[in-house]
């Protein structure tokens, strides 16, 4: 159910690997020099992991997180449909900020190496709208 494009209904929550290699692409960006926004917005056309601010630039990053890369790269998985769902949220989210400036799409991917290490990909303007 929804109300004005929000979500009313519970959705189910990342997995502890997922929250986890959220944070780690949210502390890799900060470290690059972007600014958190907001992180698991929500609303009926899908869910936004990370927005970020790059200067003057609006980011949103999709977060993959794999355990291998035995079935193929985490941004591999960021297909056409995936990025259509990103796209439309994100046009949801513009439009209530009433954001006016540019915008990019990134992808993170994390993949965990050890014990509390990860491989960290970032992938700049890997779509776009």
């Amino acid at each position: 159910m929804s109300f004005f494009g929000f979500k009313t209904r519970l959705k189910s929550q990342p997995s502890n690997a997922g929250k986890l290699g959220e944070e780690r692409a949210k502390d890799y960006l900060q470290n690059k020099g972007m600014k958190l926004v907001a992180r698991n917005f929500g609303c009926r056309w899908g869910e936004l992991d990370l927005i970020m601010r790059d200067d003057e630039t609006l980011v949103i990053v999709e977060v993959r997180v794999r355990s291998s890369a035995e079935y193929g790269l985490a941004h591999e998985t960021v297909n056409h449909k995936k990025q259509l769902k990103i796209i439309k949220a994100t046009k949801f989210y513009i439009q209530q900020e009433n954001w006016w400036g540019d915008v990019r799409f990134d992808v993170v991917a994390v993949v965990p190496t050890g014990e509390d290490k990860f491989s960290i990909e970032h992938i700049k303007d890997a779509f776009s709208a």
